[in-house]
């Protein structure tokens, strides 16, 4: 029996989302030079939709290739990592002087590590409910909503050292070993309850109404869930002492 080959149409959809993925993160690597730290932080979240986009895309429509996971890593690397590193340079630790240059080139380094270690995992099949680190886009999603939150640059010293804490956080997340939850993967495919109707609800309120609070609460959470869950894990490995038997004297 012949196997049918994808149209070469629908082949190179996947790769379109995945460049318009890297142009967005251009566009913002472009608007926080021209100091537009607002605009370049939201074109970073409009490129991780597009991320997410390309992978559903690909499996949809059953074209996934090692030529599609390669590009989809070198936008990532541009669009979550270079210019995610540079508006946070420019937006909150320029001021710091030269720990700045350290701590988002920090960032960059653990972005473009984390997608190698993701390149070779994802040769081994696994459930794919979880990630293990941070993913580079959450990470990106989560820096671009604070800056988001409060777009004026930051003016002090000691708030610059602030934000580069921050980014040192999150970079030790995105190269750490902590499970993350693949959201896509629990909503995708699978019918919808109502607690997922609800929740679902609730999102769509927050980003209409209450857009800067609810997506850097949001991206918030879900960088603090990887260490929650390995914390809960971990004391719950913890083996329990039994207790000693009581020796009643004769």
């Amino acid at each position: 029996m012949k196997v049918k080959k994808p149209h070469q149409g629908v082949m190179v959809l996947p790769s379109l989302f995945s460049l318009t993925n890297l142009f967005f993160g251009f566009m913002s690597v472009l608007l926080t030079f021209q100091g537009r730290y607002r605009m370049a932080a939201f074109l970073i979240i409009i490129a991780a939709l597009m991320d997410g986009l390309d992978g559903l895309v690909a499996r949809a429509t059953h074209t996934p290739s090692d030529f599609g996971v390669e590009l989809d890593s070198l936008a990532d690397a541009v669009s979550f990592g270079l210019a995610t590193s540079v508006l946070l340079y420019f937006w909150g630790m320029e001021m710091a002087g030269p720990p700045a240059v350290f701590f988002s080139f920090i960032f960059l380094t653990a972005g473009v590590l984390r997608l190698a270690r993701y390149n070779v995992r994802s040769r081994v099949p696994s459930d794919r409910k979880h990630y293990q680190g941070l993913t580079v886009p959450s990470a990106a999603m989560f820096m671009a909503a604070v800056v988001n939150f409060h777009p004026v640059p930051m003016a002090t010293r000691q708030s610059g050292f602030l934000v580069a804490v921050l980014t040192l956080v999150v970079s030790l997340c995105m190269v750490s070993t902590f499970p993350y939850r693949n959201f896509v993967k629990a909503f995708v495919g699978h019918r919808i309850d109502i607690r997922t109707a609800l929740f679902l609800a609730v999102s769509l309120f927050g980003v209409l109404f209450y857009t800067r609070y609810f997506l850097l609460l949001y991206f918030g959470l879900n960088v603090l869930s990887g260490p929650t869950v390995a914390l809960v894990r971990a004391f719950r490995k913890q083996p329990r002492k039994k207790p000693e038997p009581k020796v009643i004297p004769s």
